[in-house]
């Protein structure tokens, strides 16, 4: 019987893609159309641990594939130029090079090390293989001590992939133009968790009128708003009362943050909604390896890392 997954054939990164409306992020398998040549390794800052990972990663990878460039943030480089002599560096004014040349990557640490990294792919994202090494890890999908076997099945072609929708956000000024960054580029950003509008230092409720598609939906007055992507429902959303989304749910969150109307409840919307505030899903998603379960992988975190729904009971048994 032919299998009901999905597969993605990809060189490089900017083939995997994601039609923005897509209600489908979930199971997919990963086919190479050739060996990986290049792996970009994110580690988590001032932590102990994660450096010692990644000197035992990067070491293994140089001796059993001598053909993949390794290539480290440049601070790490800086950091361990003497135990990690073979790695190669991006210059921080050049992070389109990230999507040019990287064929996947590796996290070392927790959901934040994983957050960092999409801030480095503007655009399109290659597949992520994350290390559980942080704090709560709910976003990672492999314990560090399997590293050796994961790798190579995921150089080999035997992965698994999950799209993390993000959204895409630009900012407007009143008049509609375009608000640009100090480099002088268009200030477009790719969000993997939310988006969030905050009153900030102002010690007063903020008011929002929030359009869908161009359509009047409501005035929200908060202390803000937040729209965050089903990855993020376990995130700042989750704190503001938002409700949690399977990842695979293709959708936007709509969670106000502390409003003063209690019938003002978060909102679940499609995937094509285009968000006045100028939010919208992007089309470079971030493809998460997994293991071959991954919705059950989603199910047990909720459960085992958040505690959803557990009585007070079950824990003093």
């Amino acid at each position: 019987m032919e299998s009901m997954v999905n597969r993605i054939k990809t060189k490089k990164t900017s083939d995997i893609r994601q039609v923005p409306g897509s209600t489908y992020g979930g199971q997919f398998t990963l086919d190479w159309t050739e060996r990986p040549r290049t792996v970009l390794i994110v580690k988590k800052p001032n932590d102990p641990k994660t450096e010692n990972a990644l000197i035992q990663l990067a070491s293994w990878l140089h001796e059993n594939e001598p053909n993949l460039n390794i290539v480290v943030e440049p601070e790490v480089a800086e950091q361990f130029h003497e135990k990690l002599p073979f790695v190669y560096v991006i210059d921080k004014n050049q992070k389109q090079e990230y999507t040019r040349t990287v064929d996947f990557a590796i996290t070392l640490g927790g959901d934040g090390t994983i957050l960092h990294l999409s801030s480095l792919f503007p655009k399109a994202a290659p597949p992520v293989l994350c290390f559980s090494l942080g704090t709560l890890g709910f976003l990672m999908s492999f314990h560090y001590s399997n590293f050796q076997r994961v790798l190579k099945d995921v150089i080999d072609g035997n992965a698994s992939l999950m799209l993390r929708m993000r959204l895409f956000c630009s900012l407007h000024q009143p008049n509609e133009k375009r608000f640009m960054q100090a480099s002088g580029s268009i200030g477009d950003w790719q969000a993997m968790n939310e988006v969030s509008l905050h009153r900030g230092r102002y010690s007063h409720l903020t008011s929002i009128s929030c359009y869908v598609d161009d359509q009047y939906l409501t005035e929200c007055v908060a202390d803000g708003l937040i729209v965050s992507t089903p990855t993020g429902s376990t995130a700042y959303s989750l704190s503001a009362g938002g409700p949690i989304v399977h990842p695979s749910v293709q959708s936007f969150v709509l969670t106000p943050i502390c409003p003063r109307s209690l019938s003002f409840r978060p909102v679940l919307l499609p995937p094509n909604a285009n968000i006045q505030l100028k939010v919208r899903m992007s089309k470079y998603p971030i493809p998460c390896i997994a293991r071959v379960n991954a919705d059950n992988d989603w199910a047990t975190d909720i459960n085992e890392l958040l505690k959803w729904n557990q009585n007070f009971g079950r824990n003093l048994a």
